[in-house]
């Protein structure tokens, strides 16, 4: 693995949570749409927890499962992006396994992990809570957005 790698992981994120985003304020409202935002304010949290892990910065967390509206959402999708781009600017392929952190999980749990197993955690973590949200929006009467991978390479990459 590469910090390249992990960069285009990065993209990839950002792309599809705001479709996801989109697929969501389509909704009318209900309690579908209250618990497809609820999944999403949790997979923003999360990256900003991952970040603040990370970074040494405790006070860019959000609440693990606090509910944003759809507008903090809409404007903390790029703002995390830009916080990790920033981050991840200055680190080598070899940062990944050499640094590590010790951190408390939202349980008070304590773990260590390289830089390379959280920069591989978040993003199948958001897919995962993604697919959640497309459940909802069907459900709801909505077309899910599509967040395949291979979808954003296409479009992305130009292949």
């Amino acid at each position: 693995m590469t910090i390249t790698h992990f960069l285009d992981q990065l993209d990839y994120t950002l792309w599809a949570n705001n479709r996801t985003l989109a697929s969501i304020e389509a909704l009318q409202e209900s309690d579908g749409k209250a618990q497809a935002v609820k999944l999403l304010s949790h997979v923003v949290a999360a990256q900003y927890i991952w970040y603040a892990r990370v970074s040494g910065k405790p006070e860019t967390a959000l609440p693990v499962w606090g509910v944003l509206t759809l507008d903090e959402i809409r404007s903390r999708i790029p703002a995390v992006y830009t916080l990790w781009k920033e981050y991840l600017a200055n680190k080598t392929d070899s940062d990944l396994q050499a640094l590590s952190f010790s951190y408390k999980n939202t349980l008070g749990n304590e773990y260590n992990n390289t830089l390379l197993e959280m920069l591989t955690h978040f993003p199948i973590h958001s897919a995962y809570h993604r697919a959640q949200v497309a459940t909802l929006v069907r459900q709801n009467g909505g077309a899910p957005a599509v967040t395949d991978y291979i979808q954003f390479a296409r479009e992305e990459h130009k292949r």
